[in-house]
């Protein structure tokens, strides 16, 4: 049975002045992070057409904004493989085995960091442990879809030609990305926001800036 230890701290009070001791992020963990947050990003707003002409002129005769997408994409699910291989090779403190929630007790903590939130009460972890290593477990599930189905039409899709069948039905599900990526965006962001609130700034060590 594992036991996790971790204390939550209320949005309005002054934050401890010894917080939980968390071994630090590697180079390499940070780069991806970075990597994925960019290219990730870029590859939804540019497949929605926020940024370029958008995927959706993929069977047109001027395809130019599927190429755009096609190739942010395919820099992006390479940042994601990286990520996941790094999840079974890197660092004890990012490998999936050690943080995962797949077990009864980690997902109790899950349970109770969410019971935390609703009393307005932040959850202070290590890094990955409770609802952080959740929402970061399904990121990664889902962009793992994302990234794959992605490849699997940028390596099948001619571009000119309308797609029929099941690789029409692979485009349509990769699609739902227009869903995903904002909403774990906001799940990603928000966690992160109320963390600066308590006076755990994680955001800036991602960055490379503590």
């Amino acid at each position: 049975m594992e036991a996790h230890t971790g204390r939550t701290t209320t949005m309005t009070e002054t934050p401890s002045t010894t917080p939980i001791a968390a071994p630090p992020l590697d180079v390499i963990t940070r780069l991806l992070h970075l990597g994925l947050a960019v290219f990730g990003v870029w590859s939804w707003l540019d497949g929605l057409g926020w940024i370029g002409a958008g995927a959706s002129d993929y069977d047109n005769p001027v395809y130019s904004g599927y190429i755009q997408h096609r190739w942010v994409g395919i820099v992006f699910t390479v940042f994601l493989l990286a990520r996941i291989l790094w999840g079974f090779v890197g660092p004890a403190s990012v490998r999936f085995v050690n943080w995962v929630p797949w077990t009864p007790a980690r997902l109790k903590v899950v349970v109770d960091d969410v019971r935390s939130l609703l009393r307005l009460r932040v959850p202070e972890h290590p890094a990955h442990v409770g609802l952080s290593g959740f929402v970061e477990a399904l990121g990664l599930l889902a962009f793992l879809w994302l990234g794959l189905s992605g490849l699997l039409s940028a390596f099948t899709i001619t571009p000119g030609i309308p797609v029929f069948g099941w690789l029409h039905v692979v485009k349509h599900w990769h699609q739902i990305g227009n869903v995903l990526v904002p909403a774990y965006l906001i799940l990603h962001v928000g966690g992160t926001v109320a963390h600066s609130i308590v006076g755990k700034q994680v955001w800036k060590k991602m960055l490379f800036l503590k």
